[in-house]
């Protein structure tokens, strides 16, 4: 029987798939947790040339509203 042939052609269902979710979710988390701390650092008028108030914050670092084609990355915006 060839190697190619046991392959399910269904990604992460071993233990490797397990943990680079976990891996990625966590990425995520510190990532989304950083960003909205980095925008609670700023001033507000700096949060207001990004047309952001400070009550959006944690909107605009939701895990749903960073995963949208339109997320936005504080990280380049200067």
């Amino acid at each position: 029987m060839e190697h190619t042939a046991c392959k399910t052609g269904r990604a992460g269902l071993g233990l490797t798939g397990f943990a680079g979710r976990s891996l990625r979710l966590f990425y995520r988390a510190m990532r989304m947790r950083s960003d909205r701390a980095a925008m609670q650092a700023m001033p507000d008028c700096l949060l207001k040339d990004l047309d952001i108030a400070r009550s959006e914050i944690d909107h605009y670092t939701s895990r749903r509203h960073a995963s949208g084609a339109d997320g936005m990355d504080i990280r380049n915006a200067r």
